[in-house]
């Protein structure tokens, strides 16, 4: 540590009287020093210490003076009992009193909070205060101090106790001193550090520094003696800005006349000044550059405070001193630190291998880390030399610590002992430990008089190793010991051969100097901000970067500059490339193994290679993972092994590696292997150079051929390659690419090569025409194949229809797969109905009815009713059709049940579709009147029906709805009737809901009429009867039996009754004998003048004539109709013979045709004023209007979706 005084000024009055110094401050920037002497306040430019001005605003001696933070303002107390508020500009702002002297003022760090003590008070003020709050304590106060954080201000008494309260003034706690009454506390500071460890530092007049800690609110280690009566303490931070290199320590000044430097944790370090007077006070500069001190003679002066860098490096280990009292070990490769706390005056540090030693202010302390874990940096104190030894620079190697002091070198070993003296002929200017083994390690000394040698700690004699002019500044050797370098005062760098003293080469500017300790041929040199590097007797290197070079490691130079060590990285690549062109290829591989990139190991090991250096070589390419190398270098082991080495193979295959191929191709050729050059050029695509080896070596030609095409292929050109494949017979590959292009001409080309025996590539070129849409091709292929059932599967799958039922015909044999096929592209296009029949032609008659029924079953499931439905129907025609075809009488039983099952379904679903639409939608179309219809129906049927209700199917939801719509239509009996129905029945899920609106209903339909609508009531046009709407009979009527017939749309009773004919009578001769014409008689009763209203059936008729008849008298089938049992459970039906089909007019017959064994059905409509239509495909009847409208909207039935007009009344009932 160095002090150098940067101004000095002894400030007098006009009386020429001395005046001390009482208290000093800097501004927050450092620009100026405030310093209280007398009653002035004299202000300072600390650049220059010229006198800036002269405040005079106390009456008597200014004791204090404290700087706000922000700059702007500071303050001042006195003896006068007044604090002063100052302004920056050096004008007065405002004052307030205290009762006594004020002796101390501390402004808050962050704030404008002002602390001032007076001798039995303090007060705390703020700008935004009009009064001042004072607080009295017990004793005489003689100073304060804020935390770093303002949190806690801090207070010394006369009596030696110190106090800590917040910055409230409120008290947090004391700390107890036992000798208190006679150590008076004369100053105290915090440390300016915002850590957690807040550290406050007091001085008292029982000679001690004591620091403590306000955390724990205990004392910080032992009380330090001072042995002087100190009076200024205060807190010097170096490197206050940059927080990596930040320091703090502890000034004190008092009765020694000394301004004395002590660590944090309290150990001295050093002086900064020494005076004539006390040092009454004394502050740092806030950016820690320089110490200002004051004196009880008047003297200010300004110091600046230089601490020495001390270090010491070792290869890769470099420590050095931190806070003055610490080490750090650095370890420069893995970024590693540790720190060693010697907590006292580090003043010289020497590093060797794992050890370190220490020097301090009495002893050499030595440390030791592991040595059997590479990089462990746990450092462990082993022993120490207790003496105080004087010396210049330190070394230390494993066994010995050596010192330095002027002209002699002294050996300790680590006892302490004195081993050995080494005296030089000239001062020592250099000393630099070198290595060696344990106890025998080397030292290189350079001497004043220009002199260079080498020691051995085990050797008194010092050996010569060179002679300068000048002083010697840096020395090393590399390291085998063959070469020295010496740098003198000229800066010029000089390199000796250490064996013949040979001066080598020598280089300008070189500052200081490192051998590597890797590379023997290699030093880096620094100077005028460059540092250079010199291999061999190559050209020097150079690279912009400033410091001071203190080793050199592999590829890294680490560099001290200023106070930091940094590690460069720095390129051997051009030395590499020179020693390879020099043929050295040993110096050049370590010299790349220093740290090279993949492309100089490529270069060095292809140089290897050229030079027949194949294990250095072998080492190249392992360093860049070069498989393809590496296997070829194995492959000359093998050959070696095998005793089959010919130098001309392997510098063959080298250049075939290395891309020379013509060079390749002559070694191969002067070996006699032309087949290896001809096998060269081939899979290198060079089939004009392939073709001259290939006459030399006989090879066949259909291999190059091949390997042509496959040249062709990577280059992507596929029809070139594709005709060499076929050049080369290689059909199977010519196909392909071909087939891949879609070059129809090239594959049919090549088709027509194929024999029809080549059944596989034949096939394979007919998958590629169908691909490429070129079925004529293809089915020409399947034709030269005779592979009738692809080509058909071909068709098939192409939905080529007539071309598959035209082969059909050529080949019966596959009749059944091609209907199959079609069956199910018309099930999957919804042709349902020629799916059917495809299928029937098929044979698949059980594949037919399958799908059928799960269609079924999935409309049923996801409510598709009308879907449903409509399967059935045409399930019920399947059991129809395969009853007409059965003989076996117990199949017929079950194909006859299992049709009026569907059949019945078919009606059911197609009506419930109605109902859950009413039951869910919030809106149908349907009028009220069809859904009463439509519901009834469904009740009937479902009471009537045997066993199971069918599935999705629900009689509560029927009731529900025929309920509502009654209650609608003034139906009350029959909405009440089925509300007691309901409620015998169980809830569906979606419905349960609806429990509360039934009973609701039923109260509703208890306050009306137990009757029902008189029209609403079903009328049956055989008995002219009115029956009930909820019938026990179902859809029959309840007085003659007679079976309604119903409209599939509105559900309406329609005009038409059945009649059967008798036994003798077939359905084919009953059509004959009704297409005959009608006699005279009925030709009469149908004239315009004597049409009877059919309506009136049963009824008198008056005509114009006013003659009365009844209708059935006119027609005798009304006649016939009106003869029926009272009693409905013995229903008889209309018969028709002979005669009385011969009198019917055909028009007003609908005849209901079935396959057998199904028996026709027969109507006679009744009333001809209302049209009625039917649907000749299902059988259906409805309103003729109503029935065309569907059409038009539907497209055909409503029932069975048969796009085909049905019949009307007015047409003929039979069709061609």
């Amino acid at each position: 540590m160095k002090s150098v005084s940067l101004w000095g000024v002894k400030p007098v009055d006009e009386d020429l009287e001395e005046q001390g110094v009482n208290s000093l401050c800097f501004n927050p920037d450092g620009t100026q020093l405030l310093a209280a002497v007398g009653a002035k306040i004299l202000v300072y430019n600390t650049a220059d210490g010229v006198l800036q001005s002269a405040l005079s605003g106390h009456t008597e001696i200014v004791n204090t003076i404290s700087y706000a933070s922000d700059g702007s303002r500071f303050a001042s107390g006195g003896a006068d009992k007044l604090v002063v508020i100052w302004t920056s500009e050096l004008q007065g702002m405002l004052k307030y009193s205290h009762d006594s002297s004020v002796q101390f003022v501390a402004y808050h760090p962050t704030s404008h909070l002002l602390a001032s003590c007076s001798n039995a008070d303090f007060g705390l003020w703020s700008p935004e205060q009009k009064n001042v709050t004072k607080t009295k304590l017990t004793g005489r106060i003689t100073c304060c101090a804020w935390s770093a954080d303002g949190q806690l201000l801090a207070f010394g008494l006369y009596n030696g106790q110190v106090y800590v309260r917040d910055k409230e003034g409120n008290e947090k706690y004391k700390f107890d001193r036992p000798d208190a009454a006679s150590s008076p506390i004369w100053n105290l500071a915090w440390s300016p550090a915002r850590d957690e460890e807040l550290l406050l530092a007091a001085v008292d007049w029982g000679q001690k520094l004591t620091l403590y800690q306000a955390t724990d609110a205990k004392q910080s280690g032992k009380e330090r003696k001072l042995g002087f009566d100190p009076c200024a303490l205060s807190w010097l931070v170096k490197d206050a800005y940059k927080q990596e290199s930040r320091a703090e320590f502890i000034l004190v000044g008092g009765s020694n006349k000394e301004c004395t430097i002590y660590s944090r944790e309290g150990f001295k370090l050093g002086t900064v000044c020494t005076q004539d007077a006390w040092i009454w006070c004394c502050c740092a500069k806030p950016d820690g550059s320089a110490v200002a001190i004051g004196t009880t003679d008047g003297f200010i002066g300004m110091y600046d405070v230089k601490f020495g860098v001390v270090h010491g490096i070792h290869k890769d280990r470099y420590a050095y001193r931190d806070n003055m009292t610490d080490v750090i070990v650095h370890h420069l490769t893995t970024d590693q630190k540790v720190k060693v706390k010697c907590r006292e005056l580090v003043r010289k540090i020497a590093t060797y291998k794992t050890t370190l030693a220490i020097q301090t202010l009495d002893k050499i302390l030595l440390y030791e880390a592991p040595g059997d874990v590479p990089h462990d940096m746990k450092y462990k104190a082993t022993s120490k030399i207790n003496k105080n030894i004087e010396c210049s620079s330190m070394i230390v190697t494993t066994s010995y610590v050596i010192t330095c002091q002027d002209k002699r070198l002294h050996c300790y070993n680590f006892s302490g002992d004195e081993i050995r003296i080494w005296q030089m002929d000239s001062p020592i200017r250099y000393l630099k430990l070198i290595g060696g083994p344990p106890g025998c390690e080397a030292v290189l000394i350079g001497l004043k008089n220009g002199g260079v040698y080498q020691i051995f700690v085990n050797n008194p004699f010092p050996q010569f190793l060179a002679k300068q002019t000048g002083i010697i500044f840096c020395v090393d050797m590399n390291v085998n010991r063959t070469k020295v370098a010496i740098i003198d005062d000229t800066l010029t760098l000089f390199v000796y051969n250490i064996q013949t003293k040979e001066l080598l080469y020598q280089e300008p500017n070189a500052q200081t100097v490192a051998w590597n300790t890797s590379f023997p041929d290699m030093l880096a040199f620094s100077g005028n901000g460059f540092i250079n590097i010199k291999v061999s007797d190559f050209p020097v290197y150079k690279q912009n970067l400033q410091g001071l070079i203190v080793g050199f490691n592999g590829c890294t130079i680490y560099l001290l500059h200023l106070c930091a060590m940094s590690g460069v990285t720095v390129p051997v690549t051009d030395p590499v490339y020179r020693y390879i062109g020099k043929r050295q290829l040993r110096n050049a591989y370590e010299l790349a193994c220093l740290g090279e990139t993949s492309t100089t190991w490529d270069a060095l090991a292809h140089a290897c290679i050229e030079q027949g250096e194949f294990n250095l070589a072998k080492k190249c390419f392992s360093r860049i993972r070069d498989v393809k190398y590496l296997s070829l270098l194995a492959n000359y082991e093998d050959a070696a092994k095998r005793g089959e080495t010919k130098m001309n193979i392997n510098l063959g295959d080298y250049y075939a590696y290395y891309g020379r191929f013509q060079d390749a191709a002559r070694n191969y050729q002067h070996a006699g292997a032309p087949e290896r050059a001809m096998t060269m050029f081939t899979d290198l695509r060079m089939f004009d150079q392939a073709k001259e080896y290939m006459v030399a070596g006989d090879v066949d030609q259909q291999k190059l051929l091949n390997k042509q095409a496959e040249w062709a292929i990577t280059m992507n050109e596929q029809r070139r390659a594709a005709e060499l494949f076929l050049a080369a017979n290689d059909f199977q590959k010519a196909i392909d690419i071909a087939g891949k292009n879609k070059w129809a001409d090239l594959l049919a080309t090549i088709t027509g090569k194929l024999d029809k025996a080549q059944t596989d590539l034949l096939r394979r070129c007919a998958r590629y025409f169908v691909e490429m849409k070129q079925y004529t091709y293809a089915a020409d292929v399947y034709e030269k194949m005779g592979d009738i059932k692809s080509l058909l599967d071909m068709r098939i799958i192409l939905s080529q229809w007539n071309e598959v039922f035209a082969l059909v015909r050529r080949y019966p044999t596959y009749a059944s797969d091609a209907y199959y096929n079609y069956g199910q592209h018309l099930a999957e296009h919804d042709r349902f109905v020629d799916a059917q029949r495809a299928f029937h032609k098929a044979g698949r008659v059980v594949e037919a009815r399958n799908v059928l029924q799960a269609l079924t079953n999935n409309a049923v499931n996801e409510t598709r009713f009308n879907d449903a439905g409509y399967y059935n129907w045409l399930l019920s025609k399947e059991y129809l059709l395969a009853l007409s075809e059965t003989l076996n009488d117990d199949l017929r039983a079950d194909l006859s049940k299992r049709y009026h099952r569907c059949s019945l379904l078919s009606e059911l679903y197609y009506a419930y579709q109605y109902i859950y639409e009413y039951t869910t939608e919030p809106f149908v179309d349907t009028p009220p009147v069809i859904l009463f219809n439509i519901a009834r129906f469904i009740y009937h049927k479902l009471v009537t029906l045997p066993g199971d209700i069918p599935p999705a199917l629900s009689k509560f939801r029927t009731c529900y709805a025929a309920c509502k719509i009654a209650k609608i239509l003034n139906a009350n009996k029959f909405s009440r009737q089925m509300i007691y129905l309901m409620r015998d029945l169980t809830f569906t899920h979606n419905l349960g809901s609806k429990r509360i609106e039934i009973e609701q209903l039923a109260l509703e339909m208890e306050a009306r009429t137990f009757s029902d609508d008189h029209d609403l009531l079903p009328l049956c046009y055989r008995c002219s009867h009115h029956n009930e709407l909820l019938n026990t009979r179902g859809n029959e009527c309840s007085s003659c039996g007679s079976p309604f017939v119903l409209s599939f749309l509105s559900f309406d009773v329609l005009p038409l009754v059945e009649f059967i004919l008798p036994s003798d009578i077939n359905d084919e001769d009953a059509l004959n004998l009704l297409e005959q014409v009608p006699n005279s008689h009925l030709e009469n009763v149908s004239s315009s003048t004597t049409k009877i209203n059919q309506s009136t059936a049963n009824r008198l008729v008056i005509t114009e004539q006013g003659n009365t008849t009844r209708a059935e008298d006119k027609d005798p089938f009304l006649k016939k109709m009106s003869k029926y049992s009272p009693n409905p459970d013995d229903y008889r039906p209309v018969v028709v013979d002979r005669a009385l089909l011969k009198a019917m007019d055909p028009s007003l017959v609908f005849v209901c045709k079935w396959p057998f064994p199904l028996r026709w059905k027969w109507y006679r409509i009744i009333v001809p004023e209302q049209p009625v239509g039917r649907c000749r495909h299902c059988n259906k009847f409805y309103h003729n209007d109503e029935f065309e409208l569907a059409l038009l909207e539907q497209g055909g039935c409503p029932f069975c979706r048969n796009k085909r007009d049905g019949e009307t009344t007015g047409k003929y009932i039979y069709h061609s």
